[in-house]
């Protein structure tokens, strides 16, 4: 019932999103706009962003693994869970990733936990950084505030394990059921181990070029592919609307949501409605194909069916 209450919702929002596009835009000014992008400044960005979703995201992974797994074994569960996150709903690409990499790493699926939770705030951190400069530049942060609190949250819960571990462990350890508090135990113990000041460094630095690249290929898709007028500040903040809808799991691959995300950023910011549209369903292909491609590639290594039972069962 969940499931089917699920999909009629995602029906719903590209229903509603093809909607409005029929009734409100000049389809034949949107594909002018398509027929006149050099092909070969789109394939620069697809070939950059392709390094970023294959390479960058995996190389990040690989050095939270503490490079024990091999990079081939990380190549494949990132590019394994990115192909499930872009279909299937609930983030269910991250329980395979976690399978995988548990199946390659000592330490149980409270060690994987780890590495994944870094993985994912240290996303969270960089979209609240960025937010936060864009809105400070154009003279309004208040939308980064909701997701300024929810990472404030966070850092103060990992700050209590990391001075106050001891007692969280105690606290836990008196849960009724054993086998919850022994991984929940060895999740805050393995968290509080990792955190120092070295070690954030370090995920900074795996971090912030991949968020700054994603930066690079909307700006350089937007202002050099499209001809699209935006300052600097502007093409910070229509990014960050973008990879916030990127990473909206309402409709498979955000379709739908991507582009509603960018077209209302780049209206706001004096663009046309279908020079816009027309950048976001560009921006939003070359997104996606690189984590179809390898997407499939991991699929195929794996076995549609064993990489589906993965992403419902997750670490075993």
């Amino acid at each position: 019932m969940k499931r089917l209450l699920l999909i009629l919702v995602q029906v719903g929002i590209l229903a509603a999103c093809v909607y409005y596009a029929l009734n409100y835009l000049d389809f034949s000014r949107v594909l002018a706009t398509l027929s006149g992008v050099p092909v070969w400044k789109v394939v620069a960005v697809l070939l950059f962003q392709a390094f970023l979703c294959w390479f960058g995201s995996a190389f990040r992974l690989y050095s939270l693994c503490r490079r024990e797994a091999p990079f081939g074994t990380v190549l494949l569960a990132q590019s394994l869970a990115q192909f499930l996150n872009m279909l299937l709903p609930a983030k269910l690409g991250e329980a395979a990733k976690m399978a995988l990499l548990a199946r390659a790493l000592d330490g149980g699926l409270a060690r994987v936990t780890e590495v994944v939770f870094w993985e994912r705030f240290s996303d969270l951190n960089a979209l609240l950084l960025l937010a936060l400069l864009s809105g400070a530049l154009l003279g309004s942060s208040t939308l980064a505030a909701p997701l300024a609190l929810v990472v404030a949250g966070v850092w103060g819960a990992v700050f209590i394990l990391k001075f106050w571990g001891g007692f969280v462990e105690g606290l836990l350890l008196r849960l009724p059921w054993p086998r919850l508090a022994g991984y929940l135990v060895g999740v805050a113990r393995a968290l509080r181990e990792r955190l120092s000041p070295g070690f954030t460094l370090g995920l900074v630095i795996l971090t912030l070029p991949l968020w700054l690249g994603e930066v690079l290929v909307h700006g350089y898709m937007l202002g050099g592919v499209f001809g699209l007028d935006l300052t600097l500040v502007q093409i910070i903040a229509v990014s960050v609307v973008g990879m916030a809808g990127l990473s909206a799991p309402a409709t498979p691959g955000s379709v739908g949501v991507y582009e509603a995300a960018l077209v209302a950023a780049l209206v706001a910011f004096g663009q046309g409605r279908e020079e816009s549209l027309a950048a976001a369903l560009l921006m939003h292909g070359v997104m996606l194909l690189p984590m179809l491609v390898s997407g499939c590639w991991a699929m195929l290594r794996i076995g549609v069916k064993a990489a589906l039972r993965l992403g419902q069962a997750g670490p075993g």
